[in-house]
């Protein structure tokens, strides 16, 4: 019987495997839609018994960081508290990170939080380098029979209903799929009621699943993901971006301090539009990107189709710029293009589709808060609706007018192909996730245009290298499909343009400290003309001048370094920079120089400021030697 509740996690996996034995290929949703307890409740029941075998497929998984350091997990301890208060810790990745998985279970992932896995065998070796599309063809393949997923419940009048909330990205795909399937297979839920719910393609019957526990004392706050702060260089790249935007268009950002920058100044331009023109100027106006997007208000406002529904996509949506209604038949779509549809046309369909959210704790609770009549125009659905177009080409052409698909990249060749998941060792950073998908919609659509962000440098003082490169050893995104890059210095638009072209326009991006060794690689490949010098109006992309440029507009608190706030607080922040500098310190001579001198230096913070930095670390009055010891240390990062 389809739905059948039952009331504990250990009830649940003694039926699962009943119905599969003990070959278990377990597909389970990136980010927050995992349920926890059920799969610490499988993963205890696979380390106690070695003749279960347990493939883990799944991305992005999430338990709050613990520190490498004394220093660091002092700090981290009072934060994880007050930021992930009850978060059940998912046992199979802390072992993971151990490196103490039994050998009977294995965890697949196709992404993985961005660096957390450099250099673990484990994680390494069990990636799937596969697009978010393809990621339930794949699971199918891997011989998936069980799916476990957290679900959202509301009771109306006796009625319940329940939602994939966060996560129908993967599982309203592979559900078809295993409907076709010949072996026995199960989908099982477990209900967490402090998930956001959201109908529309996220709302499934009981009858979705074979097993759903329901417990409220397993419920739990998702986790949260915490801002990172906007550096002077990410307000570059992000305002520059926010210009190739075209009102009356269709938006997709990814996750990151880049992503953020883009949306505040997407923001910025329609509450304070003077203002934005203002650091657009100050930036260096390229009107030939603007042409492609555009400077003004949102007459019409935005339609969002991006995987990930962040907190800044939504602020948009809150702050009513996301607002351009699309609409499921194709028939109105087309009226309302051509400006012929019926009032009751017009003010019908949804305006911000996704296939996951993720984000900070107050990110949740807005979602939960929603009016009805707002969470409506939310569609949270497959991501094969969101991440390809070409199952219903003509409905998705009418929808996604001008798309601009805005995603991350750690470096490009001067070539044009892009490197985002891994280095070059080939270890994995994070992985493909849907960004290949968003590269080949642009070209696939009319109006469409791929815009990958990266900084033009990483790094300091003898690590200082550059982000455009002449060569690397592996590509994400392959040269015949570049399209538009975006560093603090510009944009280059490759679409279409020559080998030759496409290097001058990176060359005009790139920090200046390596144009012209990059100028002499190309020109030795023949790839550029011998004669061919970078003009001098381009050779001053040095970090100086975007930080003069844009210092008036950091101080006026135009461009705050937190713009869609934190879940750590000001004194927290501003201890976690502290010992980050006290960290970097000890990691060369003339760090460790300075470090002596702070720790003979006198105070050079207030003394309240230190006191409560001590408390937090809980070393506001040190017991035995070590715990003065790291006192001392901290005290002098305020010196530093």
């Amino acid at each position: 019987m389809k739905g059948r509740r039952v009331q504990s996690c250990d009830a649940c996996v003694d039926a699962i495997l009943e119905k599969l034995g003990k070959r278990i290929v377990l597909g389970t949703p990136l980010g927050i839609g995992k349920p926890n307890a059920l799969l610490n409740a499988l993963y205890r029941r696979a380390k106690a018994d070695p003749s279960i075998q347990l493939d883990l497929v799944t991305a992005l998984c999430l338990n709050p960081p613990i520190g490498k350091s004394e220093l660091e997990e002092r700090f981290l301890k009072p934060v994880r508290a007050r930021v992930w208060p009850g978060y059940p810790r998912l046992e199979y990745v802390d072992d993971l990170v151990a490196r103490r998985l039994p050998p009977n279970v294995r965890v697949i992932e196709f992404y993985m939080q961005s660096g957390s896995q450099l250099h673990n065998p484990d994680s390494q070796q069990n990636y799937i380098s596969s697009n978010y599309t393809h990621v339930a063809r794949d699971m199918i393949g891997r011989g998936v029979n069980l799916l476990l997923q957290s679900v959202s419940l509301r009771e109306e009048g006796g009625r319940r209903r329940l939602s994939l909330s966060s996560n129908p990205d993967v599982t309203l795909q592979l559900q078809p799929m295993m409907l076709e399937l010949d072996r026995p297979w199960l989908f099982c839920a477990q209900v967490n009621r402090a998930m956001p719910w959201l109908g529309n393609r996220a709302e499934v019957g009981e009858d979705f699943f074979d097993f759903i526990v329901d417990d409220p004392m397993l419920d739990h706050a998702p986790f949260a993901v915490p801002h990172e702060p906007v550096a002077t260089a990410d307000w570059a790249i992000g305002f520059r971006a926010s210009s190739l935007v075209r009102d009356g268009g269709t938006l997709q950002v990814g996750i990151g301090a880049l992503g953020d920058a883009a949306c505040h100044a997407l923001r910025l331009r329609e509450r304070d539009n003077d203002g934005y023109g203002e650091v657009l100027d100050a930036l260096g106006a390229d009107a030939q990107a603007e042409a492609m997007g555009g400077r003004g208000r949102f007459e019409q406002g935005l339609y969002v189709a991006s995987e990930l529904i962040s907190n800044p996509l939504f602020t948009l949506f809150e702050d009513g710029i996301v607002r351009r209604h699309v609409h499921e038949d194709a028939e109105v779509q087309q009226r309302v293009n051509e400006g012929g549809a019926s009032a009751a046309e017009q003010a019908g369909g949804t305006v911000l589709q996704g296939a996951f959210f993720l984000g900070p704790a107050d990110f949740y609770r807005r979602l939960r808060e929603l009016p009805e009549d707002r969470r409506a125009l939310i569609d949270m659905t497959s991501v094969a609706e969101v991440n390809r177009i070409y199952t219903h080409y003509r409905l998705e052409r009418l929808q996604r007018r001008h798309p601009r698909f805005i995603n991350i990249t750690m470096k490009v060749t001067l070539l044009g192909a892009a490197i985002s998941d891994q280095v070059r060792d080939g270890q994995v950073v994070s992985g493909v996730g849907g960004q290949f998908d968003f590269v080949s919609m642009a070209h696939q659509l009319p109006e469409g245009r791929s815009i990958l962000l990266l900084r033009a440098t990483r790094g300091a003082g003898k690590k200082l290298e550059s982000n455009v490169v002449w060569e690397f050893p592996h590509a994400t995104v392959p040269r015949h499909m570049r399209d538009v890059y975006v560093t603090e210095y510009g944009v280059a638009d490759l679409r279409g343009r020559t080998d030759s072209e496409c290097i001058k326009a990176l060359l005009a991006i790139a920090d200046s400290r390596f144009q012209d060794s990059l100028m002499r690689e190309a020109q030795r490949a023949g790839k550029l003309a011998q004669d061919y010098r970078i003009p001098e109006a381009q050779r001053a992309n040095l970090p100086q001048r975007v930080a003069r440029a844009l210092a008036p507009h950091q101080q006026s608190g135009r461009l705050p370094a937190l713009p869609f706030g934190c879940d750590l607080n000001e004194a927290e922040l501003t201890l976690a920079g502290r010992l980050k500098k006290l960290q970097g310190a000890g990691q060369s001579w003339s760090g460790r120089l300075k470090l002596l001198r702070a720790l003979a230096a006198p105070a050079a913070a207030s003394q309240a400021e230190v006191a409560a930095a001590l408390q937090h670390l809980q070393l506001g009055r040190p017991a035995g030697g070590r715990e003065m010891l790291l006192a001392r240390l901290v005290r002098a990062a305020y010196r530093l």
